[in-house]
C-alpha cells in the first residue's frame, strides 16, 4: 500500500512538470522561438553600439530596427516582452534559454573569426 501512494505521488509530480511545460500563456513565445528573437536582439544591439553614436541617435536606430526585426519574425513587441516576463518568471527556462542564445552566439562568433 505504502509502495502504491509513493508510485502514484511520482506520477502526478511528473504529469504536472510535463504539462507546466507544454502550456504557455497566449501571446507568450516558445522557448524555440525566445531563444531565435533573442539571439537576433543581441546581435541587434551589438551592431547598433558599434555604430558609437550619441546615445538618443543610437535609441532610434535600434528602435527602428527592432520594430523591422519583430516584422521579419512574425511577432509584435507586446509579445516579445509579454514572453521576456514570462521567462523571467521561470528563472530555470530562462537559464536554458540564454544558455542556448550565449552558445550560439560564441559559435558565430568563432565561425566570423576563422573567415
Amino acid at each position: 500500500m505504502r509502495n502504491s501512494f509513493f508510485v502514484i505521488l511520482i506520477l502526478l509530480i511528473f504529469v504536472n512538470c510535463s504539462k507546466k511545460e507544454q502550456e504557455l500563456p497566449p501571446n507568450v513565445l516558445t522557448r524555440d522561438q525566445m531563444v531565435r528573437v533573442l539571439i537576433d536582439v543581441h546581435i541587434l544591439e551589438a551592431k547598433v553600439k558599434k555604430l558609437y553614436l550619441a546615445r538618443d541617435t543610437s535609441k532610434l536606430i535600434y528602435n527602428h530596427y527592432e520594430k523591422m526585426l519583430f516584422e521579419d519574425l512574425g511577432i509584435s513587441k507586446t509579445q516579445y516582452e509579454e514572453s521576456m516576463s514570462y521567462y523571467i518568471e521561470e528563472i530555470g527556462t530562462m537559464k536554458d534559454i540564454y544558455d542556448q542564445v550565449v552558445d550560439s552566439l560564441l559559435a558565430r562568433q568563432k565561425t566570423n573569426n576563422t573567415n
